[in-house]
């Protein structure tokens, strides 16, 4: 069951995420950039060494982004999990109080429903 320091901690590590795989897509550009440039001056061995750098970039940022998918997909399942659970409680906890103040709870949804009815009529 997930709690609410488990999507702290969430949070947190796709913030660290968000912010490596910008520096990683940010390294890529520059090195692409070295490419465009160097292909100018048509060194070729030069040349080889930028392919071979922005190549190896792009396989470690395609890895990351997959294993980034991934990671996102079990979170999810995660916090739809944890909703389901706690959904369950709070409709419970509704359904108990209704049950046990019926009265106490048609007065609280008129109450509810003429303060709605008031701020529609507004406009």
């Amino acid at each position: 069951m997930a709690s609410k320091k488990d999507f702290e901690d969430v949070k947190q590590q796709g913030e660290r995420s968000r912010r490596q795989l910008e520096q990683d897509l940010r390294e890529l550009s520059d090195t692409v950039e070295k490419f465009l440039k160097s292909s100018a001056e048509d060194s070729s061995e030069q040349l080889d060494e930028i392919r071979e750098e922005a190549g190896s970039r792009l396989e470690n940022v395609k890895a990351r982004l997959a294993s980034y998918g991934d990671e996102f997909k079990s979170r999810v399942q995660d916090g739809k999990e944890y909703l389901h659970e706690h959904g369950r409680d709070a409709f419970d906890s509704a359904d108990s109080y209704v049950r046990e103040n019926p009265w106490r709870s048609i007065g609280i949804a008129a109450a509810v429903g003429a303060v709605f009815g008031l701020l529609a009529g507004r406009r």
